[in-house]
């Protein structure tokens, strides 16, 4: 299913500000899912290897 290009001057400026919205809201959220990915990975990490991760204080 195709999607229509933009035919007016107001559907070329919605479409401008909403992948300007998409993209404001999307890039502060990459950083909270990369750690919740290393997160996830370290859990099954410190799970699986013998004697886990050491915590120095």
């Amino acid at each position: 299913m195709a999607v229509p290009k933009p035919t007016t001057a107001l559907e070329a400026v919605a479409v401008v500000v909403g992948a300007l919205v998409a993209f404001i809201v999307v890039v502060p959220l990459v950083p909270l899912l990369l750690d919740l990915v290393v997160g996830i990975f370290r859990g099954f990490f410190d799970a699986i290897v013998p004697g886990g991760r050491t915590y120095e204080d």
